[in-house]
């Protein structure tokens, strides 16, 4: 299946003859003028992806002398472009191997020789000529290879997005060069890592500096009303999501957000022009969130101890990578517009805000067990975990999460976490309760960590109660965590059968994609939590490193090094994981007694 390009949306009668089709449907003007029948309009998507091995094939064997047969000539005779135009219930070829994003992913391995005609075309001679050698295969050119694996692996199936290939027809930005550059790159990247082809990742970088340069040119000509946010805001969104699968350096998450900031920039000039508000302050509160967990994730991304709330030693930040300045505006905004149905978000930020803050403090100071600077610090987290707790008995209507289990037989159990699913209102409720769920987790941790290392201090704070409850809450988050993952991530193991369960939970996420860099903060912050059940850790790594496999994205890479670490050796108690976790070049590790 090769990627075309954008190809001629008029009717057959008006490219056979060369002159403008004005598209109306259900009839053409010019068919019209002229009294013939109207033949109707071609699949723009059949046509951008479609199987031309049949004319690859015939073009290499005149090339090379091969006498065509007449198997070969019948098979060849049938073109994608009369399959698609003849009939709107016909069935192309591209419909067929798009009918189930799972099917298609598996069709195509990346990790396996290629085998079909969406990679590269093989074919083979029973008795082949003498003085003849006929290559075994043909490849077809990289970027289109690229462009492809995005649109299966980044697009096809993610919440908000299509499900088959054929309902991306007629949608603008796929067919904008500034996009196509930058699925590209990301593909071009994603395989790069998967394969580990350096060449790969060369052209993926000179992609992604013309994408760069297309949407600065694009922003730049033209006043912000008259963008086509759709196509701008995927843009930025893909962007971003190319430092998350690209990711060499340590911090994949600092390049990411500048392009998020961008993307928020955007739609908050945007927003007073835009006729559905509501939309665009989802998008800009997504961005926000998403903002605010990778400023976390920085924080510990290059420590020497980055599953730890409270470090061992202190670790000043160079203040680089930081909430922008024009954030309190866009928080602002966000709450002086938002629905009443979508305030919980714009109420969740503000405290989610302040943990950033007093994570970054923390990690900036030197604690003294029994100093009144050590006391303040856990009694601000406790007012901090209050409002949080308050945040979550608020929550119904709308709201409210609805746990289902199925057969523990029916789902793969690699996909489906103990057979169970959650069903939102919607895809942005669902990713804002996994804001939320993240931030406490985090919250809990420093407060267990504060009792192991400051035990003067916290014990007049924190009781032995209090603290097996600060415990059964981060147990009871990160399994909510593991069970959301199938209503944000579509594991390849999954079968149209499955997916209907999940689709449950629909609309509301306005870019599908944009979820997927957070997820995977999330899971790690699941797998990581202290105290929780060692099957738990597994199971999260199986997700990261499945990403990793099939999506080739480094970050999911970073993120599963960091949770093996975490993981006792086979036969250590379900409760005896480390609070206090131990990492390299440092030697201390407190356990839990009797915790979880």
């Amino acid at each position: 299946m090769v990627y075309c390009g954008k190809a001629s949306q008029g009717c057959q009668n008006c490219r056979t003859r060369r002159i403008k089709c004005d598209k109306v449907r259900p009839q053409c003007a010019q068919c019209i003028r002229v009294g013939k029948p109207c033949p109707g309009y071609r699949d723009q998507l059949s046509l951008m992806f479609r199987d031309e091995s049949s004319k690859v094939i015939k073009r290499a064997h005149a090339q090379w002398g091969v006498p065509e047969t007449s198997e070969q000539g019948e098979g060849s005779g049938s073109s994608p472009t009369s399959s698609t135009s003849s009939s709107s219930s016909t069935t192309s070829p591209t419909s067929t191997s798009t009918a189930s994003p799972i099917t298609s992913r598996r069709r195509v391995p990346v990790t396996d020789p290629p085998r079909s005609a969406t990679s590269v075309f093989t074919f083979k001679r029973e008795a082949p000529e003498v003085g003849y050698r006929v290559p075994k295969e043909i490849p077809i050119n990289a970027v289109d290879k690229a462009i492809q694996f995005y649109i299966e692996h980044y697009v096809i199936g993610l919440p908000d997005e299509p499900k088959v290939g054929q309902e991306l027809q007629g949608k603008v930005w796929v067919h904008s060069p500034a996009t196509r550059e930058i699925m590209a790159a990301v593909g071009l990247a994603s395989l790069s890592n998967i394969t580990g082809d350096k060449t790969m990742s060369t052209l993926s970088k000179q992609h992604y500096g013309r994408a760069l340069q297309r949407i600065s040119t694009s922003i730049m000509a033209k006043h912000v009303p008259e963008l086509d946010l759709d196509v701008i805001l995927r843009a930025v969104v893909m962007m971003a999501m190319y430092e998350v699968v690209r990711g060499r350096d340590e911090k994949p998450a600092s390049g990411a957000r500048t392009h998020i900031m961008g993307g928020a920039a955007i739609l908050t000039s945007f927003l007073p022009f835009h006729q559905s508000q509501t939309e665009g302050l989802r998008g800009l509160l997504q961005l926000c969130f998403s903002m605010i967990a990778s400023t976390q994730g920085a924080l510990q991304y290059t420590t020497p101890e980055p599953n730890n709330m409270i470090p061992s030693r202190p670790e000043p930040q160079s203040g680089e990578g930081g909430l922008p300045r024009p954030f309190q505006h866009w928080l602002s905004m966000g709450a002086s517009m938002v629905t009443p149905t979508d305030k919980p978000s714009a109420e969740l930020i503000f405290p989610i805000v302040e943990l950033v803050k007093l994570s970054t403090y923390v990690r900036n100071q030197h604690f003294i067990d029994g100093q009144q600077q050590t006391t303040d610090m856990i009694r601000t987290a406790l007012v901090l975990d209050a409002e949080f707790g308050a945040w979550e008995d608020r929550q119904d209507g709308a709201w409210a999460v609805i746990e289902e289990h199925v057969s523990d037989k029916f789902f793969p159990s690699e996909a489906v976490f103990e057979g169970r699913y959650h069903i939102y209102t919607d895809m942005y409720i669902a990713r804002i309760w996994n804001h939320y769920r993240w931030a406490k987790i985090m919250l809990s941790q420093l407060l267990i960590e504060s009792v192991q290392r400051f035990p003067t201090s916290s014990s007049s704070l924190i009781s032995d109660e209090r603290l097996q409850q600060i415990q059964d809450c981060i147990i009871r988050l990160a399994r909510d965590i593991l069970i959301s993952i199938p209503t944000h991530y579509r594991h390849p193991h999954l079968r149209p059968a499955h997916l209907e369960y999940f689709d449950k939970t629909q609309g509301g996420a306005v870019i599908g994609i944009a979820g997927i860099p957070t997820l995977l903060f999330v899971i790690k912050v699941a797998g990581v939590a202290p105290g929780i059940p060692r099957h738990y850790r597994t199971w999260a790594l199986g997700i990261l490193e499945t990403i990793w496999a099939k999506m080739g994205m480094f970050q999911s890479k970073l993120l599963s090094t960091m949770l093996a670490k975490t993981i006792e050796p086979t036969g250590s108690p379900e409760g005896g994981s480390p609070v206090w976790i131990k990492e390299e070049g440092h030697s201390v590790s407190i356990k839990e007694e009797g915790h979880g």
